[in-house]
């Protein structure tokens, strides 16, 4: 169970924003249901009991606004303490209303029905919190996976003898004046927390967290039981999960100061990757201004700080121009690193002398001795020779070329793919050619084009590009790839970047006659 809730958590991003508008809602409902109910009737205790919990509620509402405003707050720890004080909100939401209808005869069966969820709900927080402690405090081991055994599978059984109450008084009765009672058996109830309790402590201590982490968690534990101390566990004051939200309040000051901290470090970290990055392949335009044979202009537009995707150019002899365009499997840092390992490998190659399918080939080698990450890198290599225009070709599983001759429009090349760089040593490619006139263009681009996305979930793809391409032909590289650009944008609109969009054009212009070949 365990495994499926955290499972579930990561994979909705939207918990902060659901969690927010869930406590806003109650604490709207219960100030409402206040100003509709009034407080006659009522002892002094249960009115300051529900003045506890609107203001309970309206903290939790007021934390939950702050963390779902901050894009930057992600990660299995944040949304189980974004559950966690939302099950604690909920908890102060319906401790109110039990006390809303104490003793009113015709809402008995609500109140049977609020105090279940109340107990129930109590369960969860419990479970949420051992969560949350076994995650952020390091705690993996053979205990700590017993525990979270062991806690999982009572959690069921506990929440069902909570809704036996609807029928047998196991934990408490609500009698036909209306009235809650606790019964004999009530101390049963704290079976499922006596035992987390425990395996919570346990884990304190065997944890290696710093001390004030372990402190804050341990609050959680410390000021509610003080709370029952206090207050000699007197029916009539129910104030322990208002305690319990001074020790969320806390664990939100220590985790988001620290969070905020980190993400600010990581951020400049990212920053300066990104600028390497960046100058790691050619930024200058025009990169040869000495050269009047051919145009170029390339563009990267990475869907995290730093990206997965590369291009490059680079003159291997006066002669040859030597063309990449790659996309590494993944996004961010670790992507980047292999990018750049990736192209410096191809360009040394290259530089060497050899063909583009030994350049592929070596390439791949080398990445496949030492690859244990087992990532890998689609490329397409080209050798343009600018005598005589003729673009020597290999390439290993990635996008098809596109090629504008000067009497025609752009059209894909489907040449014959090999396989990833990085997935199988000893793998052998094809080398194919194509004939550059002067006028001629050439379009590269990873998959981040054709497989941009708007809101609907609708792909760009190549026949949008083949058209976008199409009504700025006869521009230069720069003005083409700024074309193509503004019509992916008109496309995906507000939907957000999955995946990094890089593009490279060259444009032919040949020396004399000896291009018509």
């Amino acid at each position: 169970m365990a495994e499926k809730i955290e499972r579930r958590l990561r994979e909705n991003p939207h918990t902060p924003l659901v969690s927010f508008i869930i406590s806003l809602t109650l604490f709207v409902l219960l100030v409402a249901i206040c100003a509709l109910r009034g407080f006659g009737g009522m002892e002094a205790t249960w009115v300051f009991n529900c003045g506890a919990d609107v203001l309970g509620v309206a903290i939790c509402t007021v934390i939950l606004f702050s963390i779902y405003r901050d894009k930057r707050n992600s990660g299995i720890v944040v949304q189980l303490f974004v559950s966690i004080l939302a099950a604690n909100s909920i908890a102060l939401f319906l401790d109110a209303l039990c006390w809303l209808v104490q003793g009113i005869p015709s809402m008995r069966a609500l109140n049977m029905i609020v105090n279940v969820l109340y107990y129930c709900n109590s369960l969860v927080i419990v479970f949420l919190f051992w969560r949350y402690v076994d995650t952020t405090l390091g705690t993996d081991g053979i205990f700590s996976k017993w525990c979270g055994r062991i806690l999982s599978f009572l959690l069921l059984p506990a929440l069902i003898m909570c809704f036996v109450n609807l029928f047998y008084p196991v934990y408490f009765l609500v009698d036909e004046l209306g009235n809650y009672k606790r019964s004999g058996t009530y101390v049963f109830s704290m079976l499922y927390l006596a035992i987390a309790v425990i395996a919570i402590i346990l884990c304190l201590i065997a944890s290696n967290a710093p001390r004030r982490q372990k402190a804050i968690a341990a609050s959680f534990i410390t000021i509610p039981l003080l709370n029952q101390i206090l207050t000699g566990a007197f029916f009539g004051i129910s104030t322990q999960y208002a305690a319990a939200l001074v020790s969320v309040v806390l664990i939100y000051g220590v985790l988001f100061t620290d969070r905020g901290k980190t993400l600010a470090a990581t951020e400049s970290e990212l920053n300066m990757a990104a600028s390497i990055q960046l100058h790691m392949l050619p930024s200058i335009f025009p990169p040869f201004p000495e050269r009047d044979d051919f145009d170029i202009y390339a563009s990267m537009n990475p869907a995290k700080e730093v990206g997965g995707d590369f291009y490059d150019f680079f003159l291997i002899d006066d002669d040859h121009l030597g063309l990449v365009m790659a996309d590494v499997s993944g996004k961010g840092v670790p992507a980047a690193l292999f990018m750049m390992a990736s192209k410096i490998l191809i360009q040394n190659y290259a530089l060497l002398g050899m063909s583009p399918k030994e350049v592929l080939e070596s390439a791949n080698d080398r990445i496949c001795s030492n690859n244990r990450e087992e990532m890998f890198v689609t490329v397409w290599f080209g050798s343009l020779d600018l005598r005589t225009g003729v673009l020597t070709c290999a390439n290993a599983g990635h996008e098809y070329p596109v090629l504008k001759n000067p009497d025609g429009s752009f059209e894909l090349i489907k040449d014959k793919h090999g396989f990833v760089i990085g997935g199988l040593g000893g793998v052998k490619y094809r080398e194919y050619e194509l004939n550059l006139k002067p006028g001629s263009k050439l379009f590269l681009y990873t998959d981040g084009l054709p497989e941009a996305t708007d809101s609907a979930g609708e792909l760009f793809g190549t026949d949008r590009m083949l058209e976008a391409l199409k009504q700025v032909e006869n521009g230069e590289p720069q003005a083409i790839l700024e074309g193509v650009d503004s019509v992916v944008n008109r496309f995906v609109g507000e939907a957000p970047q999955f995946d990094d969009l890089t593009m490279l054009c060259l444009e032919y212009r040949g020396k004399g006659d000896v291009n018509d070949v």
